[in-house]
């Protein structure tokens, strides 16, 4: 595999891991005996930029002098689901289904011809199963939650080497998490703490969220903290030499590249309770700084269902 096909795959694995979502913390509570939060939502995003190893923000594909008017678009819609199994514990299920699309130019020829290239990935991604348990469960909560992220039945490479749904490989994460009511204020604060165990050759990542909200009327604002560090530094997935055997035997083989990135994200969003147990939820996600990822704003609207 040459040094161009490694790149776009490795750079579209880092675009469309980014943007399947996590399951979406409802802070450190869990829901009561038999309540549940059903959410569907529609989630957008477009891009032409990206953050290189360095975080420098640059155009998608910039250092690849023969691409140009490069983009990434991401529409999905996620179900989310929380279920209380006791007063204490509670199942948390995740699922996106996606429509990637990556467009470039690519200049061949030495600059005398130039092709315009469309490429589409669709379907399920990733479904993410945890569960959140609560030993102290009032004002002052403390919960953890452990889960696993699934592959579905998609390629791990695609054959027209679009963007893929998913790096095809088993996670496995747990989080401590902490919250608090401001009462007698509508207000609240939570945060948490996680480990990503990531499958394949992928290292490792730590996560931090923190949240704070406050009520008024039927209504819900809050903003959210998110920071994915992966526990090595993100490589140059772009300039790293590749080379292969030369004919005949020697030479040397192909460098591992690992697939490595941070990602932080702000996330302001408005929560409307239309009747009981109906709502709908306004989100603007926005990347702010990273490596190795795109850079952008995720638009999403969602309507909520509890019971």
């Amino acid at each position: 595999m040459n040094l161009k096909v490694i790149s776009l795959v490795l750079l579209s694995y880092f675009f469309a891991f980014l943007l399947i979502p996590d399951p979406a913390f409802s802070g450190a509570w869990v829901q009561r005996k038999h309540d549940l939060n059903l959410k569907f939502s529609g989630n957008y995003f477009f891009s032409t930029k990206e953050f290189n190893h360095e975080g420098r923000r640059l155009n998608i594909f910039q250092e690849r002098i023969i691409y140009e008017n490069t983009s990434f678009r991401d529409m999905n819609v996620t179900a989310y689901l929380e279920y209380g199994f006791s007063e204490r514990l509670t199942l948390i299920m995740n699922l996106p289904v996606k429509t990637l699309t990556s467009k470039r130019t690519e200049i061949i020829g030495g600059g005398i011809v130039a092709r315009h290239v469309t490429i589409h990935t669709q379907g399920l991604a990733d479904l993410s199963i945890s569960v959140r348990y609560a030993p102290l469960n009032g004002p002052f909560v403390l919960s953890y939650q452990t889960g696993i992220k699934l592959p579905l039945s998609y390629e791990e490479r695609p054959a027209d080497d679009g963007p893929p749904l998913g790096t095809s490989k088993i996670d496995f994460e747990g989080h401590l998490l902490i919250g608090k009511s401001l009462f007698s204020l509508p207000a609240y604060l939570t945060a948490s703490v996680g480990f990503r165990r990531r499958g394949g050759i992928l290292h490792d990542q730590i996560l931090f969220t923190a949240e704070g909200g406050y009520s008024f009327g039927p209504a819900l604002a809050k903003v959210t903290f998110d920071a994915l560090k992966s526990t090595i530094a993100p490589p140059d997935i772009v300039g790293q030499p590749v080379t292969t055997p030369l004919p005949g035997g020697g030479g040397a083989f192909p460098n591992v590249i690992q697939g490595d990135q941070d990602i932080f994200k702000i996330s302001p969003s408005l929560i409307v309770n239309l009747t009981k147990g109906v709502a709908v939820q306004g989100e603007i996600l926005h990347i702010y700084s990273g490596k190795n990822t795109v850079s952008g704003t995720i638009y999403s609207f969602g309507v909520i269902f509890t019971k």
